[in-house]
């Protein structure tokens, strides 16, 4: 018999466990996680679960993990906050654990994951969080939150009322999530924040606060200028100078964080930056400072990716 669940996580690495603990505090105690490898699998196993290390505080969160090729139920709703890059291999778990009635959550940096979810289970039921929260995953079954709790929830092309039973659960849990009718605007948004903080924390290895020095405002206000230019294309009209105080606001937020993209740098692993600064250098179709940030992230994955 098919075992029924309200909500599963595709990835259990910062994001995924930073949700995985709002869920376990609003009151959902089955949580299935999906991971990429069996080893995480069983670290999770022997540990009985993911502690989160929240507000100072030591949580465990007793999740039930899975491999991301057993298929072991379905899911009301299903929170896919895999890399960028990896989404496409989540799709046929996604298809899996999916009813009719599924609301599915992308939770990307960058553009081109909802996109293609959107294509595979259509508009009416596939939907976005837009997360401007710090974690880092220190160890498989280990993951420290380092700032901010800010979740911006909704569909693009369609309201789905389903959307408020999970935003309730998420705000019960400690989130600030909030149920928007404009998603693409704070996708835009983000997606001003990763351009910045993300390659710039990468290729120095620092932490967040490394964007409040005068050297990094340089260098945002020249990313910046590119990105609003490519909003405009896109029939977004965004003012750097507000986008330049969301950024340092953010950063200082979450200074004592590095950026999902220096923990890949430094722990060697591929990062999203074509999704990112890349995505931005496409849409302009020019070698602005985004293609040269990203050509800058290629060449230090090369030296440690086959």
């Amino acid at each position: 018999m098919t075992q029924y669940y309200p909500v599963c996580v595709i990835g259990g690495g910062a994001i995924g466990a930073i949700i995985s603990l709002y869920l376990y505090r609003g009151g959902i105690y089955s949580i299935p996680v999906f991971y990429y490898t069996r080893e995480s699998v069983e670290s999770i196993r022997r540990n009985n679960g993911l502690t989160v290390i929240y507000g100072g505080k030591e949580y465990l969160v007793p999740v039930t993990p899975f491999h991301y090729k057993n298929y072991c139920c379905k899911c009301e709703y299903i929170i896919n906050t895999v890399k960028a890059y990896s989404v496409p291999s989540t799709i046929e778990l996604m298809k899996k654990l999916a009813t009719e009635e599924s609301i599915i959550l992308m939770m990307q940096n960058g553009f081109g994951s909802l996109e293609l979810a959107e294509e595979v289970f259509g508009k009416r039921r596939t939907g976005c969080g837009v997360v401007f929260i710090g974690a880092e995953r220190v160890e498989r079954h280990r993951v420290k939150h380092n700032g901010g709790n800010v979740l911006f929830l909704g569909l693009r092309y369609w309201f789905n009322e389903k959307l408020f039973s999970l935003s309730n659960i998420l705000v019960r849990g400690g989130a600030d999530a909030r149920i928007v009718s404009n998603i693409e605007f704070y996708r835009w948004i983000k997606l001003a924040v990763n351009a910045v903080i993300n390659p710039l924390t990468a290729i120095t290895r620092e932490r967040n606060g490394v964007v409040l020095t005068e050297q990094a405002k340089i260098l945002a206000d020249k990313i910046l200028e590119e990105l609003v230019e490519a909003a405009e294309k896109h029939g977004f009209k965004l003012d750097k100078e507000k986008l330049m105080k969301i950024i340092i606001r953010n950063a200082m937020n979450t200074k004592n964080n590095y950026s999902s993209m220096a923990q890949d740098i430094i722990n060697k692993r591929r990062t999203e930056i074509d999704f990112i600064n890349g995505f931005i250098s496409r849409t302009l179709n020019q070698r602005g400072i985004n293609w040269v940030l990203t050509q800058l992230i290629h060449l230090i994955e090369s030296t440690y990716l086959d």
